[in-house]
């Protein structure tokens, strides 16, 4: 039996895909890696309330902020000022400042690991006070 020149040719062209996809080619795509998937850390949004200044004690809102270790803490602004929020005992958890947080909208986020207690204030506007509390999850 006699193969034609295009037999031939298809045949070549059908083990090189062969070879080739055996190979595993990626094209040099990095592949993605093996094991489980990290798990996504909750995130829990604490808000300078519109008019917190005026709001004294309440200006993070009526309850404690309460978050869980190994939850990330996003500090968001909802007033028109800028804010500043600090720990006034920065040992008892690993929260420390936020730094300035312009308004509307500024934010800031911290992932928590150290449960504690601390009141907080804004050191721009002092009489602005609450409470952060962060428990073991």
């Amino acid at each position: 039996m006699r193969l034609s020149f295009c037999h031939m040719l298809s045949a070549a062209a059908v083990s090189t895909i062969v070879s080739m996809a055996g190979c595993g080619g990626n094209d040099g795509m990095p592949m993605p890696p093996s094991g489980p998937s990290p798990t996504p850390v909750t995130t829990a949004s604490a808000y300078i309330l519109p008019g917190a200044v005026s709001l004294d004690d309440f200006a993070f809102g009526d309850e404690p902020v309460v978050i869980y270790t190994g939850e990330r803490l996003r500090w968001v602004n909802a007033d028109t000022l800028t804010h500043a929020i600090v720990a006034d005992s920065p040992a008892s958890t690993d929260f420390r400042a936020t730094g300035e947080l312009p308004g509307p909208g500024g934010e800031q986020s911290f992932v928590m690991t150290k449960p504690g207690t601390t009141a907080i204030h804004c050191s721009i506007h002092p009489n602005m006070t609450g409470t952060l509390i962060v428990r073991e999850r």
